[in-house]
């Protein structure tokens, strides 16, 4: 096990609640005008950005609306939210969605208090302060809402961008299940591919001694395949949701990577720079068609941790029947699985991937991909 540091300021308020306790946490937290960001309309045909509102109103809290991201935000379009916020000179940011929403408004916050905000998407400087945001989340999946990370769609190139910094930790969460009863079956589906892919990014470390978190993680995805279903199946009970959007949380906070140098991530950026980026796919829907993929192909060259994922996971005794029970659960969800699946041909993956990856790219920990085996991945997954 490697030396580790962790802090998490999240403060997570989980159950059923009504909108009053994000009033009194913007209060405690001494907001005095906000940005409230949310997405399309789903917000106010539920009543949910009504009942924001009102409770703003009650406890004498100036607010300023700025909706329409997308499911992949867009650059532009948080460029606009950071000139909102700059203009009506916001204190805090609250996001009410889910991951695209949460990853556009930690956008906003840094770029409300910093100039060019894209030099920390391409890692030309670090990020050390930015606005506090709190969130209303409404889709369990990215688990944005718990941590140092944010995802953003260059709108010219098609090509997602990402960074983390601890001030983009959202300083509270409110997480309440009943919202995310209204849910359509298709965005639980895609919410649990994208838990599932945090799980196993952190699972397919090559560090050793990391027993007690492989037994935790092992614990996570196999509750996940109990609860996905149940929740697909209904959304509406309450102890399902309950613990899906637990788990989402879990599974993208750091806890589970703890002692843990490497974590993979090798199967999250192909997705992000070749499928939902450029064709603009769910995200969890891409990672459903490159896991597996990745999973065949890595086994090849590194089959031991992924032996072990198929023996202690998935209860099987063969790599190959392993991922063919992972691939059948995603089926079960009404998942694709392949690049075809989902209306794209193989040759336009790879386009994107020669624009996203250069021949001396080396990508993931565990994986370790050539530009080569990138290209392998995506003729497995066509």
């Amino acid at each position: 096990m490697e030396n580790f540091t962790y802090q998490n300021k999240t403060k997570l308020i989980f159950g059923r609640n009504d909108e009053s306790v994000i009033a009194a946490e913007l209060k405690n937290h001494g907001a005095k005008k906000v940005l409230v960001h949310y997405g399309q309309n789903s917000i106010i045909k539920s009543g949910l950005l009504g009942r924001t509102k009102d409770a703003l109103n009650k406890a004498g809290i100036k607010y300023i609306e700025f909706g329409g991201v997308k499911a992949n935000p867009l650059r532009s379009h948080a460029l606009e939210g950071i000139t909102l916020a700059k203009q009506e000179k916001v204190d805090f940011i609250l996001a009410i969605g889910g991951g695209s929403v949460i990853d556009s408004a930690k956008c906003i916050a840094v770029g409300a208090v910093n100039s060019k905000v894209w030099d920390f998407y391409t890692g030309k400087k670090e990020c050390i302060k930015a606005l506090p945001v709190g969130v209303v989340l409404t889709i369990p999946a990215a688990g944005s809402e718990n941590s140092r990370s944010t995802v953003i769609v260059d709108d010219k190139s098609g090509l997602k961008y990402s960074f983390g910094c601890e001030v983009l930790r959202p300083v509270f969460a409110v997480i309440n299940p009943v919202i995310c009863a209204t849910l359509p079956k298709e965005q639980v589906a895609y919410g649990a591919s994208d838990i599932l892919a945090h799980l196993l990014e952190r699972y397919f470390s090559p560090d050793p001694n990391i027993g007690l978190t492989d037994k935790i993680l092992t614990g996570a995805i196999r509750q996940m395949f109990i609860v996905a279903p149940r929740a697909y199946a209904d959304p509406t009970k309450y102890e399902s949701m309950a613990e899906f959007c637990l788990i989402g949380t879990l599974a993208h906070n750091g806890m589970l990577a703890l002692g843990r140098v490497n974590q993979d991530w090798g199967t999250h950026v192909i997705e992000n720079k070749v499928l939902s980026g450029a064709h603009d796919v769910a995200h969890g829907a891409g990672l459903a068609v490159i896991f597996p993929a990745w999973l065949k192909h890595v086994a090849k060259t590194k089959p031991s941790k992924i032996l072990q994922f198929a023996n202690e996971v998935m209860d099987e005794k063969t790599i190959d029947k392993g991922i063919a029970k992972l691939e059948a659960f995603y089926k079960s969800l009404g998942l694709e699985t392949t690049l075809g699946g989902l209306g794209i041909k193989l040759d336009e993956a790879r386009k994107f991937a020669c624009i996203a990856f250069n021949k001396d790219t080396v990508l993931g920990e565990y994986g370790q991909l050539s530009f080569d085996d990138i290209l392998k991945i995506l003729e497995i997954a066509k």
